[in-house]
């Protein structure tokens, strides 16, 4: 979603009459209203992680611990996650945002489905150095 450098900022903004590309607002309404169906990475780590795209996701695995990572977060940002498997599921912070009760950049665990688990992931804070930290709430 992301441009690849501020000059090309620049240029989309001199020389269109949009505040935003269009792809831009697709993404974040893809993000914000969307829901994804994924398979959780056996790589199970954060840079192999299953990246999450919309505000829902329904995830399957093969292995307990297979991985999704979160997308950046920045405030007000809440990502529903449904574990339908039966293993757990390991849940990595985007690279350089937390997850509150866990150390830096690692995993959190969506536990294994008993009936339907799943788990809200919100963030509550941003730092000004732009470091997410989520928080979780998961179901019963």
């Amino acid at each position: 979603m992301g441009l690849s450098s501020a000059t090309e900022a620049l240029v989309n903004f001199l020389t269109s009459k949009q505040l935003l590309p269009g792809s831009w607002a697709n993404a974040i309404s893809n993000q914000l209203y969307s829901i994804q169906t994924a398979t959780a990475s056996t790589t199970q780590t954060q840079a192999g992680g299953t990246a999450i795209t919309s505000a829902a996701v329904a995830v399957t695995t093969a292995n307990a611990d297979d991985a999704v990572r979160l997308p950046k977060g920045y405030a007000g940002l809440e990502v529903f996650i449904a574990n339908k498997s039966a293993a757990a599921l390991g849940v990595f912070p985007a690279v350089g945002d937390i997850i509150w009760g866990s150390i830096g950049n690692a995993a959190n665990l969506v536990l294994a489905q008993t009936a339907s688990k799943h788990a809200i992931y919100k963030v509550g804070t941003v730092t000004a150095a732009g470091v997410a930290t989520w928080y979780k709430v998961e179901s019963n």
